[in-house]
């Protein structure tokens, strides 16, 4: 009997998405730990004015992490639908550019904050006191910048690989170091133990995914290789992807500047703790998209309709279930956090408390806008994703918090949130007419998609089901019977190589404009088997020779294997 969780039935895309998902959440919750970790040490070992000035710097450092993104995320897009067209040369190029660009980005940046320190720390009208503890903390960054951009690319790039134990890896060596820097450094030296601390971090994971890299295990191959046009491409693909990081850098501000016009320096502690909570809930929402990333660039290269509506429900019910937790158990904590700042004043700590409630009332909305944002950016409707992010995290939020502080600080709150809402209302009302996945409804009537378990009872139902879907669907007789034989095969060529343990299959079927056109897309999460390479090879047995006769003549045979699953690709007819 099929399970059922969080992800519905158990299928290749669920369980893909589960295994992306399990990494990318421990990921960015550990980055999300060592934010909370720097603040906390930082005010219970300095005091809450160190906390306030990192808030300060914190649009920096967002502005740095928008960069990583704008070198990794369009770079990894294009690699993904590389593989979904099987070329692993573009593959290899492609990361060899991610790696020059990100090394050399990372020294412009660390020369920048070098010599214009002065002028970026000036931005803020603070106190003396507040400025001095922002420029510790400034200093102990100066080499986050290529550090991090190395780190987001590689993790990214694993990701779209299959390959994400050594993201996990990595955030636990990056976790273990950090933390314990946190504590030695700014005992020793104040706030600037915790930049320095963040960057250890990160070379930590840096390291791990280096020796990863060049100890054999990886399917990646670095070359000497630059292409100026693939490289503008790219970064054009991560400006729509990451201007999420980039609006989320300028939220801050804009709750900064709001809050300091109208209630004054003294509550900005509140912002500091609505803006780490409001970090590590974009920070999951993040890891959620990076789960759909290498799916729907994957199948929107396939042109795969049926896989690409499978998999954002499952991102869309994912989403709802755990906006849902968060803000439940934000809620409820809602009046420990400000302790664990250093803010000690009680009518601060009730403040900041009922701040929190208001705005995490209205959290599922960001998530889900946030999730259908980044969808239209991966099937190639980049303006409209782009306007659906500035609407999301900067138009509605700047006016709600404007509107809502005219009345109080929980109005700001409110106002904030409820833009959150309104973003999503708006998308709803935008795409109504060709829905919100804007697939082509004539091309998804003439495809086909069917997960099945590799049991013979299972396959042998599958192949007479084919059999009768296609010629309903007005398949000539000899395709019909021939997709129906390859589904029964292969379907029992896998049976065979499960044993008992049976792993989850998925054939996907896609009719062309004409009768002749047809592709079969087969999907398993099995050991990895190419069984027209092992013919091809003369290391046959009797099934994988039948297999391998039967498609000899068709115009397209193409497998590629990845860490979460293995593809092959039969065309049949022109």
């Amino acid at each position: 009997m099929s399970r059922f969780s969080l992800w519905g039935k158990k299928t290749v895309i669920s369980n893909r998405f589960r295994s992306v998902f399990a990494a990318a959440m421990f990921s960015m919750a550990s980055a999300y730990v060592l934010i909370l970790t720097d603040n906390v040490a930082a005010g219970q070992l300095v005091g809450e004015n160190a906390v306030v000035s990192m808030t300060l710097v914190f649009p920096l450092i967002t502005f740095i992490i928008f960069v990583s993104y704008l070198i990794a995320d369009g770079l990894a897009m294009m690699l993904s639908y590389a593989q979904g067209r099987g070329d692993r040369e573009r593959v290899d190029r492609l990361f060899s550019m991610g790696v020059l660009l990100a090394a050399g980005m990372g020294i412009l940046f660390v020369a920048g904050m070098y010599f214009f320190r002065e002028e970026l720390l000036a931005f803020w009208q603070i106190s003396p006191q507040l400025l001095d503890c922002a420029g510790d903390y400034y200093d102990g960054l100066l080499f986050y910048a290529p550090l991090m951009f190395l780190n987001v690319f590689f993790y990214t790039i694993f990701v779209a690989e299959g390959q994400e134990r050594v993201c996990v890896i990595g955030a636990v060596c990056t976790f273990v170091v950090n933390a314990l820097l946190d504590i030695i450094l700014c005992l020793q030296i104040g706030v600037m133990g915790v930049g320095i601390a963040t960057s250890c971090g990160l070379l930590a994971a840096v390291l791990v995914q280096l020796y990863f890299l060049c100890g054999g295990r990886s399917r990646l191959h670095f070359r000497w290789y630059w292409n100026t046009r693939d490289v503008l491409s790219g970064i054009g693909y991560s400006f729509y992807h990451s201007l999420d990081t980039l609006l989320l850098s300028l939220l801050p501000v804009a709750l900064s500047s709001c809050v300091l016009a109208h209630f004054g320096e003294a509550h900005m502690i509140i912002v500091t703790v609505a803006v780490n909570l409001l970090t590590l809930i974009i920070a999951i929402y993040t890891g959620l998209v990076d789960c759909l990333q290498p799916m729907i660039c994957q199948y929107h290269a396939e042109e795969n309709l049926h896989s690409i509506q499978k998999t954002m429900n499952i991102g869309i019910r994912a989403t709802v279930l755990i906006s849902l937790g968060l803000m439940v158990l934000g809620i409820a904590m809602a009046g420990f956090l400000p302790l664990l700042f250093g803010v000690k004043d009680e009518q601060l700590v009730e403040e900041t408390a009922a701040a929190v409630r208001c705005f995490l009332l209205f959290i599922v909305f960001l998530g889900c806008t946030l999730m259908y944002s980044n969808y239209y950016i991966y099937i190639e409707k980049r303006n409209y994703g782009a306007l659906l992010k500035v609407v999301l995290l900067l138009g509605f939020p700047y006016a709600g918090m404007e509107a809502g502080a005219e009345y109080s600080l929980n109005g700001l709150w409110l106002g904030t949130g409820a833009a959150f809402a309104a973003a999503f209302i708006f998308n709803i009302l935008w795409t109504r007419r060709e829905g919100t996945l804007f697939l082509d409804r004539k091309k998804l009537s003439r495809q086909y998609s069917y997960d099945v378990n590799s049991s013979q009872a299972e396959v042998v139902a599958l192949s007479q089901r084919v059999d009768n879907d296609m010629a309903a669907a007005g398949v000539s007789e000899h395709q019909s019977k021939l997709l129906s034989v390859l589904v029964e095969e292969i379907g029992m060529h896998a049976s065979r190589r499960a044993g008992g343990s049976p792993f989850q299959m998925e054939f996907s079927i896609l009719l062309g404009d004409t009768p002749e056109e047809i592709t079969m897309i087969v999907r398993d999460n099995g050991t990895p088997y190419d069984i027209i390479q092992t013919a091809e090879e003369g290391k046959y047995n009797f099934q994988d020779y039948f297999i391998e006769s039967i498609t000899v003549n068709f115009p397209r045979r193409s497998y590629l294997a990845s860490g979460d699953e293995n593809r092959m690709i039969l065309r049949l007819g022109a």
